[in-house]
């Protein structure tokens, strides 16, 4: 019977349910969670810094909480030495997509237990209890507002602590309720991937921490402890540990407590084997203390028992039994990052590389050996290397808006979607980087209201002739074409010539004109005033009955297109224009004619919707083939080139 109460007393010193005359020869009050916090800790040594999952991660490492994923609830009890009962409940809610929020209670308490002197006299009766309340939050590092740039996977998470402790019943020395005290601490707590196969995790506990208050009058130290450790996979599939075996998964976890009262209790290593995905096999060594346990996994509920025995206590080789709700099994999930290309691309090559690398993102699976992993491109399959890498040279069929599709997909029917929104400009060899033309000559040949030459050249400086700009204007307006033969609207434009149907459908519509003598004169080269007229007219613009004021210093109030200068200019048609100088009777290049067209309402509409990423963009999708090969540009196959 002795050597029982004396076991009781000491379990009641580490919880701290000591009376007050008791505490006063120590200066500091044991913290209650250095029984345990969960019974898969427990049978693992406490080895669980690094580990730092599920629920139990509010009390041994709350940056853990921010992997939740779902919400968890983890709850523990034993009775020590059947006086003592110890009860731990804990609970995690994510939000957003890496943090979470989670509150927890650890509670002790003892029934009435016989007090005796120091001559075996019994002197009294007490009954104690001891509680611990915790607050906690966790996140990326990343997610904080000075880290955001940081491309870290740290996670980091704090606890706050309310400490209470009470008692009731007498003895001869002391008052039993001048135990009853309060104070409060917090945790601070970092988890790192060092690599693929190596967590590594510390947790700060009761940093920043009050005194015990005690009713008696008595102030205690709540002691501080900076807990260190680290989880090595040595079977697994988790990325690159040592042996990949089916879903087997063997861990080594290592603790070791800085600041441990008592040196030969600060060591702490475990094993944690699992033969399958919802059973495990513990064993650990807590100090002097071997463990041992086992965990099943059912239905998103995980059961965990562990045997802990305390040196130097035989009636103390203790059971703990703790259940947890996990959730339901987290399925394997694939994900693709991409390197190459970036979204809202801008490419002028028929090909584009893309690049990146598959993550296998393991739930309560382990991660798929990288040969059953298949990645394809718009219905195309690349190669995919053993680091789960891929790099391929896709085609881009023609130019305009495109869209990538990349897959990922395995053998488990895991998939994965990633779009890329591009648009491919055309290319012209003669248009450099630069060229003060170069986006409108661009965006009109894209969206197919001009043309090249076969030989894919522009000629940005060539001039424009009366036929070229008179065609310009019919397949910019979508004017359908007669499908009888032309008729021969101006005498000196054959029917067999080869923009004679343009030519009578754009003087129809009212954009061209012709001269006095009833000619056309279709290969003049048109001038600038001329080609203003056009677009003047193409675009309905109202035009001023006369002009007040020279539009330009070489344009007289006179001149026949003055007007149509005029309303061209307050239009913002010749912005390119400079030094106030038109000349307005030299030919018009090609360039200048394309310079002011863009400025139209349908062509501008036209290069807005090209740029606007919202909608458009649908795969471009080839058809499967052994081999990935650029594509030959298209050029126009027009004997006669024009815009």
């Amino acid at each position: 019977m002795k050597k029982l109460i004396i076991g009781v007393l000491f379990v009641i010193c580490h919880l701290s349910f000591v009376i007050p005359s008791a505490l006063a020869q120590a200066g500091s009050v044991p913290d209650p969670m250095s029984i345990g916090v969960g019974a898969r800790a427990l049978g693992m040594g406490r080895a669980y810094v690094a580990v730092a999952e599920d629920g139990d991660a509010l009390f041994m490492n709350p940056a853990g909480i921010a992997i939740s994923g779902n919400p968890k609830l983890s709850s523990m009890y034993t009775s020590l030495l059947n006086d003592v009962n110890y009860t731990v409940v804990g609970g995690i809610y994510p939000y957003g997509e890496k943090s979470a929020i989670g509150a927890g209670i650890i509670n002790s308490s003892s029934s009435d237990i016989l007090l005796m002197d120091s001559d075996g006299t019994p002197s009294g009766t007490g009954r104690w209890s001891s509680t611990v309340l915790f607050l906690s939050a966790a996140t990326y590092i990343s997610g904080l507002a000075p880290f955001k740039d940081v491309d870290s996977d740290i996670l980091i998470g704090g606890s706050f602590k309310y400490f209470s402790t009470g008692g009731s019943g007498s003895n001869d020395v002391a008052e039993v309720a001048d135990a009853a005290g309060t104070g409060y601490s917090a945790d601070l707590g970092l988890l790192y991937p060092a690599t693929d196969f190596l967590t590594l995790g510390v947790n700060a506990q009761n940093i920043m921490s009050s005194k015990l208050t005690r009713s008696g009058g008595i102030n205690e130290d709540i002691p501080t402890n900076i807990k260190v450790g680290g989880k090595l996979c040595l079977i697994g599939k988790e990325g690159k540990s040592y042996t990949v075996h089916d879903n087997r998964r063997l861990y080594l976890n290592a603790d070791y407590d800085l600041n441990s009262l008592i040196p030969d209790e600060a060591a702490h290593l475990g094993l944690e084997f699992w033969p399958v995905g919802n059973l495990a096999f513990r064993v650990g060594q807590d100090g002097q203390n071997m463990t041992a346990g086992i965990g099943v996994r059912l239905a998103g509920v995980e059961f965990n028992y562990a045997y802990h025995p305390y040196t130097g206590i035989d009636e103390n080789a203790t059971s703990f039994f703790s259940i947890s709700y996990l959730g339901e099994s987290l399925r394997r999930v694939l994900r693709v990052q991409l390197d190459t290309p970036n979204d809202k691309a801008i490419i002028y090559d028929d090909h584009i590389k893309v690049s990146g690398r598959v993550e296998v993102i393991a739930g309560d699976e382990a991660q798929l050996p990288s040969g059953i992993v298949s990645v394809k491109v718009n219905g195309v399959t690349i190669p995919v290397g053993t680091d789960l890498t891929f790099a391929a040279d896709v085609p881009v069929d023609n130019v305009g808006k495109k869209t990538l599709l990349i897959e990922a997909s395995d053998a488990a029917g895991d998939y994965f979607a990633e779009e890329r929104r591009l648009v491919r400009l055309i290319n012209f060899a003669d248009v450099p980087e630069g060229y003060w033309a170069k986006a409108p000559i661009e965006n009109t040949g894209t969206v197919g209201l001009v043309e090249g030459y076969p030989d894919g050249t522009f000629r940005p400086d060539k001039s424009l002739t009366r036929a070229e700009l008179a065609t310009l204007m019919v397949r910019a307006r979508g004017i359908k074409l007669p499908d009888r033969a032309a008729r021969k609207v101006f005498k000196d434009v054959a029917p067999d010539f080869w923009g004679a149907k343009y030519i009578e459908v754009a003087q129809d519509a009212g954009l061209v004109e012709g001269y006095p003598d009833r000619t056309f004169r279709p290969n003049n080269r048109i001038n600038k005033a001329e080609g203003i007229a056009v677009l003047v007219r193409f675009e309905n613009l109202r035009v001023a009955s006369e002009v007040f004021e020279k539009p330009y210093w070489d344009v007289s109030t006179k001149y026949w297109g003055a007007k149509y200068i005029q309303a061209a200019k307050e239009y913002g048609m010749l912005k390119f224009v400079q030094r106030n100088y038109l000349n307005p009777t030299a030919e018009l290049p090609r360039s200048e004619a394309v310079e002011m067209f863009a400025k139209t309402s349908l062509a501008g509409a036209e290069i807005q919707d090209l740029y606007t990423w919202e909608k458009g963009f649908k795969p471009n999708v080839t058809p499967e083939r052994p081999s990935i090969q650029g594509m030959k540009q298209e050029v126009p196959s027009q004997a006669q080139a024009s815009l």
